[in-house]
């Protein structure tokens, strides 16, 4: 993964953490194997 993709998913990451109306549960490492496999896809 180059550094500007981890870069994009920690900021997703912290944004869906910090989402205070709904309790998230998310791990990073889930988070990330999702958006490898949406580029994958294309």
């Amino acid at each position: 993964m180059t550094q500007k993709s981890e870069l994009l998913v920690d900021l997703i990451f912290k944004k869906l953490k910090n989402y205070n109306k709904k309790k998230i549960f998310l791990e990073k490492e889930n988070l990330n194997k999702f958006i490898l496999s949406l580029f994958k896809e294309n």
